[in-house]
């Protein structure tokens, strides 16, 4: 499992393993220490169920955009194949099925979006719900209107 997310001083973009590193990991920028939280999902199942950076249980899925190149060779295999007499349709099909494997879903949390990549899919995690983003901006905004700004 890779993890994708932004420092939360200075947003530069970090990566993170939960079997290569501990928990404390430095910002590749301004150097200060970031403690990830995992849990034994993260480490034994390879699974997410609890965000390793804000600690919310809320996730969606989504495809790994890079696997549009997979289309790209097929397309491009398939404009060849005239000329090439089909043997550019088997090259670009092998390219797709490569990059379809070899990226899989994505799995973002919806509140600080980490990005959790090369991990197996938690099948009580959705698409992306935008009833659900309105229910957390609700919340935002009702935080934000009770407290006192004085």
């Amino acid at each position: 499992m890779q993890i994708l997310f932004h420092c939360r001083y200075c947003f530069a973009e970090c990566r993170a393993s939960p079997t290569k590193d501990k928990g404390l990991l430095s910002c590749p920028r301004c150097r200060k220490q970031l403690v990830l939280r995992y849990s034994d999902s993260h480490r034994q199942e390879n699974r997410v169920d609890v965000c390793a950076i804000c600690q919310q249980q809320d996730f969606y899925i989504r495809d790994e955009p890079r696997r549009v190149w997979g289309l790209v060779f097929l397309l491009v295999g398939l404009l060849a194949a005239y000329w090439t007499f089909g043997v550019s349709l088997l090259l670009g099909a092998y390219g797709f099925v490569w990059h379809f494997r070899k990226f899989p879903k994505l799995t973002i949390c919806y509140h600080c979006y980490a990005k959790y990549r090369n991990s197996r899919v938690n099948p009580e995690h959705r698409e992306y719900d935008l009833e659900k983003v309105e229910t957390f901006e609700k919340a935002i905004r009702n935080d934000r209107s009770c407290r006192d700004f004085r």
